[in-house]
């Protein structure tokens, strides 16, 4: 559980796991458009499943740094795609825990070719933000 960023009020205490933040992250990562949602050989998922293990969340004093590797679709301009990341993960996660996001940092670890990530078996379609 995230102890620096409990929500404490007259009426008791809330805490928010690691887990749901990085949930939380994975999905909004998959919403960006040219964002690769799968590896080759991975199995169908839910939404935002499979970037999960691509997020890493550390808690600083009352922050939240929010580090993200993915991939781009080869044709996206790839510092529009890092920085839509950055933007709607901090704005997801902060609309949906209350927490504050001091940082996001997005690690594009490689482009991939449009028919590489059609063959990815979960995801086909390029989703966009919402």
């Amino acid at each position: 559980m995230i102890q620096k960023d409990d929500i404490i009020s007259e009426k008791g205490r809330v805490s928010i796991a690691k887990d749901v933040v990085v949930s939380i992250a994975a999905i909004a990562v998959t919403d960006i458009e040219g964002i690769v949602h799968a590896r080759r050989g991975d199995k169908p998922f839910r939404h935002g499943e499979g970037m999960k293990r691509q997020i890493d969340v550390q808690v600083e004093e009352e922050n939240v740094k929010i580090n993200v590797q993915a991939m781009v679709i080869q044709g996206f301009p790839v510092h529009k795609v890092a920085k839509e990341v950055q933007t709607h993960v901090k704005t997801q996660v902060e609309k949906m825990t209350g927490l504050t996001v001091s940082g996001v940092n997005v690690d594009i670890q490689r482009l991939v070719q449009v028919e590489e990530a059609a063959a990815a078996p979960v995801e086909r379609e390029v989703r966009k933000r919402s």
